[in-house]
């Protein structure tokens, strides 16, 4: 029965794997759906706040896909995909700070209890600066993204990568990449904040992509720890009766 049980969760797991590999709208989860990647359930989606600069602008979640990353095996796990278009993401200078501001929270939970969540990762890897090299420039993307045991916490890390150019001079190529370390957990909570800028009406800033990660760790079941106790308990009495 024992067998049996097992072989359907892996079967339930290959079918939210193939489900998940397909993109879904920002809209969707913000209405109540859900996206599954690996073992691992990204739910209760919610859109935190959005503000920007431009008085006639609105926020249109559509223009926003989640595709799960079924493949990493331990490490770095599975993830999502985010991919911006139609200039969601998207701010051309006004001559004096033009921004968009979105925040977003979700929930991550481990469906199955063997593979937990030990840490996440966050790449920012597809972005579009377009400037006039005239000296003067101040554009670009920045994602700050905490982690946390309940909503709106970071006890359990926080993220920063950016890509912006200031003067001429772009960011570093290590602000691209930012990971969080932390004991295993069977759920946590993201919050993901995003800010786009740009000030010169000569330059444009936009956020198309960025991918992130979260690794597992593998918690032997009981059975595996009564046979560890089990023999070393054996080694223990051997030893006893050897020093008699």
């Amino acid at each position: 029965m024992k067998h049996l049980v097992h072989v359907v969760f892996l079967m339930l797991l290959a079918l939210f794997a193939a489900v998940g590999a397909h993109a879904m709208p920002l809209t969707d989860l913000l209405n109540g759906g859900s996206i599954t990647a690996g073992d691992k359930l990204f739910d209760q989606w919610q859109l935190v706040s959005y503000t920007t600069s431009e008085p006639n602008r609105t926020f249109n979640a559509g223009n926003i896909d989640v595709q799960a990353l079924n493949d990493g095996g331990l490490k770095p796990g599975p993830g999502l995909r985010f991919t911006a278009s139609s200039n969601e993401l998207a701010v051309t200078g006004d001559g004096t700070y033009a921004f968009l501001d979105l925040m977003l929270g979700f929930h991550v939970s481990a469906l199955n209890l063997a593979l937990l969540i030990e840490d996440n990762s966050l790449w920012l890897n597809d972005w579009y600066l377009s400037w006039l090299a005239d000296g003067s420039n101040d554009l670009g993307v920045y994602i700050r993204e905490t982690v946390g045991t309940a909503p709106g916490l970071d006890d359990l890390g926080v993220k920063n990568v950016e890509r912006s150019l200031l003067d001429d001079v772009l960011s570093p190529d290590s602000k691209l990449f930012d990971s969080a370390v932390f004991p295993p957990q069977s759920q946590i909570w993201v919050t993901k904040n995003i800010l786009v800028w740009s000030v010169d009406p000569t330059d444009t800033a936009a956020l198309t992509g960025f991918d992130q990660r979260f690794s597992q760790t593998a918690v032997p079941e009981p059975s595996t720890f009564l046979l560890l106790g089990a023999g070393l308990g054996g080694l223990a009495l051997l030893r006893r009766k050897t020093r008699k």
